[in-house]
């Protein structure tokens, strides 16, 4: 007896300090309702307000009175961001967005539906009216963890697998059945997921695959499939993975080498409320042509296509990327 007790001690505390991509803890899951906290309680934790890559493009966001992401702006330094505005209901829950993606001349808003604590839907609008565009909604496995979003409009979803640890290990875009792009991870070194201090996000709304972990990955590579043919477009190594970590044990920056590209590449997370170095602040330079940085931007922009569901976009921009 006492040795089982023992064994079931030490799995519990296993399964606490595991690090784990948008895997729940057994009460409620972490992708559920991120906007739970109290004021109070989110102005002594830190916030995150930037992830910049190899200092060419980043995320950066802004807060409102209540501590919740009310602005989120991905940002290439070429003149062309997306910004995303949220407003909030009183459990903090998402309750509406405002789209611009000024690459593509596009604008839509998004009414976000719960069942329970569990975002289940999101609405999309074309900007300014009652015109529907796109409905996307989130299936949800027993652990509450999402393993497919896909649109009620369109054939396109997207699914993920989990490992034992509950880390989102494989993600998988698909446009007309066929797959279109893979996304492996890998999660080898403790850290706290610098989305975490994303107040009131549970996951970015504008893209189908980006769902926040317990931690970073350690490795990233991402395969675009056009008519079944296979390209590589990053392979961030997890044996060359460089972690450093600020208070609270958020990540502050990781280095990979990218196999692709043979180069180095790098994220720094800065924050509020924290003193997390090291401080990056981005010098707005344009990502060099087929660097991993400009890879990465194409990429982030085809999946930004996702929202609307514009399928013959999704298509022309895969053509463009998997062009030799």
């Amino acid at each position: 007896m006492k040795q089982k007790l023992m064994i079931t001690g030490i799995l519990f505390l296993l399964g606490i300090t595991s690090c784990k991509k948008n895997a729940p803890e057994e009460t409620a899951a972490p992708q559920e309702l991120t906007g739970k906290e109290s004021t109070t309680e989110r102005a002594s934790t830190c916030r995150l307000v930037s992830a910049v890559r190899d200092d060419v493009y980043g995320e950066f966001l802004q807060y409102n009175s209540r501590g919740l992401v009310s602005e989120w702006k991905e940002d290439y330094f070429d003149g062309f961001p997306y910004i995303v505005t949220y407003t909030y209901d009183q459990f903090g829950r998402l309750k509406t967005g405002h789209s611009v993606n000024t690459y593509y001349g596009t604008a839509f808003d998004v009414k976000y539906q719960y069942q329970g604590n569990r975002l289940i839907k999101h609405t999309v609008y074309e900007a300014g009216t009652n015109n529907v565009v796109n409905e996307i909604v989130n299936t949800y496995n027993y652990l509450g963890q999402i393993v497919k979003r896909a649109s009620t409009y369109f054939p396109i979803y997207c699914t993920f697998n989990y490992n034992w640890q509950g880390n989102n290990t494989l993600v998988n875009y698909y446009v007309d059945n066929a797959l279109y792009l893979k996304e492996e991870f890998t999660y080898r070194q403790f850290n706290r997921n610098p989305f975490l201090a994303a107040h009131g996000i549970p996951y970015v709304t504008y893209t189908y695959d980006f769902l926040f972990s317990k931690c970073w990955q350690t490795s990233e590579k991402y395969t675009l499939y056009d008519n079944g043919t296979a390209t590589v477009t990053g392979d961030l190594t997890p044996e060359t993975a460089v972690l450093t970590l600020g208070p609270q044990q958020y990540l502050t920056s990781i280095t990979n080498f990218d196999r692709v590209e043979q180069a180095n590449t790098s994220a720094y997370f800065t924050y509020d409320n924290c003193n997390c170095a090291p401080a990056k602040i981005s010098s707005g330079k344009k990502a060099q042509p087929n660097s991993t940085a400009a890879k990465l931007i194409a990429l982030n922009r085809l999946k930004q296509l996702f929202e609307a569901g514009d399928i013959q976009k999704i298509k022309s921009q895969m053509a463009r990327m998997t062009a030799k």
